[in-house]
């Protein structure tokens, strides 16, 4: 036995005999299958939860096509009340354009009051002049005052009381 081979021969086949003898260690199938079907009873759950997802998105998308149509259903009925309406409308303007004659004395009366009605406002328009509305704003002006400080005083933008000074101008040369 002086021979190193024997005793690594020895030794492993004492570590042979020795794995025999020990207990066998039993993988626990149990829990794995157990394991295996909660994985499963989740997935199914899952997939149970997402089908009746869809399904109900499904509904509110066809109750939203329904209640579009309805809409669109009633809005083209009003569509087609107001043309109907249109009609009726242009048909009774024509018939009264065509069943009222004017003579040519009504109509130059009418004209002839619409002129002085139109004239009217222009005369009085033309007596008051822009020197008369905005008196404190040229009392400034003449007094030498610069538009941002009339602008402040008065409370009008400065582009406005510019436009207002360029308005009174062209008013004294006409």
């Amino acid at each position: 036995m002086d021979q190193p081979w024997i005793y690594i021969v020895l030794l492993g086949a004492a570590a042979v005999v020795y794995a025999w003898l020990m207990p066998k260690r039993q993988p626990s199938r149990g829990t794995e299958e157990a394991v295996v079907q909660k994985v499963e009873a989740t997935l199914e759950q899952y997939m149970a939860d997402i089908e009746n997802d869809n399904d109900e998105l499904i509904e509110l998308v066809s109750g939203m096509k329904q209640e579009h149509a309805v809409k669109q259903a009633a809005l083209q009925e009003q569509v087609t009340e107001l043309r109907n309406r249109i009609v009726e409308l242009e048909r009774q303007a024509m018939l009264a354009t065509v069943s009222m004659p004017i003579s040519d004395s009504e109509a130059s009366i009418v004209t002839l009051e619409e002129q002085t009605a139109l004239q009217e406002p222009q005369t009085e328009q033309e007596q008051e002049s822009i020197r008369d509305r905005y008196q404190e704003l040229f009392a400034m002006h003449e007094q030498g005052k610069s538009v941002d400080y009339i602008a402040k005083q008065s409370g009008i933008q400065r582009g406005e009381v510019q436009l207002i000074l360029q308005l009174a101008e062209r008013e004294d040369v006409t």
